[in-house]
């Protein structure tokens, strides 16, 4: 009978042991919150706990990710990195600055009559397509194209062959490029998968001295 009484109190004790160690230990980090830019990578150090049983995750790996405390920058965003419970707040901002992106302020679906309110009258207008005039170095027009309801479905804007480069930066550090054989053109899309992107970026020739890049939401895009 006493055999059977020490068996039942020492249960709880067991379980209370087992519980405590699975609530792990206090985890410090050497900064809890970082600042890249696309490209970059930093190093984030456990300073208190055991490093060996750190598990590192990011909540947004199209943004940064992390390999044992090295958090690299891959595109503009903000991300949070976890390290078992201890976080740090990452922000990654981009180098290049090459314009304003035509749907800047804008959203998909918006019918012709609000954008017009927002952009003012159109230089022209053709079929469903509205298009601005612009005047630098570096665009010549962006334009709006509107689907049968007048609603939104894609924006275009002309950028010099000039800047061919920075471009192509300046998109990389913005979308995931999804294009991998000897297309013409370069695809993008704001996820890591077509699954969760919510709009396809085209880069293609327009003419001797410019690109055309269109934004198109994925919902209304054709695959080819």
């Amino acid at each position: 009978m006493k055999r059977g009484w020490f068996v039942w109190l020492a249960l709880p004790l067991m379980l209370s042991g087992c519980e405590s160690k699975s609530s792990g230990e206090t985890i410090a980090l050497s900064k809890y919150a970082l600042d890249l830019r696309a490209g970059d990578a930093e190093t984030v150090y456990v300073t208190e706990g055991n490093p060996d049983e750190v598990v590192w995750r990011s909540t947004n790996e199209f943004v940064a990710t992390v390999d044992r405390g090295q958090v690299k920058g891959l595109r503009i965003g903000t991300a949070r990195v976890w390290a078992n419970t201890a976080s740090v707040a990452v922000t990654v901002k981009g180098r290049y600055d090459l314009y304003d992106e035509p749907m800047d302020g804008l959203r998909w679906g918006m019918t012709r009559e609000e954008l017009v309110d927002k952009l003012g009258f159109p230089d022209g207008v053709a079929d469903n397509v509205l298009t601005y005039e612009m005047v630098s170095s570096i665009n010549s027009f962006r334009s709006y194209e509107f689907d049968a309801n007048m609603r939104l479905v894609a924006a275009s804007i002309s950028v010099s062959r000039a800047c061919t480069d920075d471009l192509e930066a300046f998109l990389g550090e913005r979308y995931l490029l999804i294009t991998t054989d000897n297309r013409p053109d370069k695809q993008y899309i704001d996820a890591l998968t077509v699954s969760d992107a919510t709009q396809v970026v085209t880069l293609a020739a327009y003419d001797a001295d410019y690109w055309i890049v269109t934004y198109r939401n994925i919902s209304s895009y054709s695959w080819q």
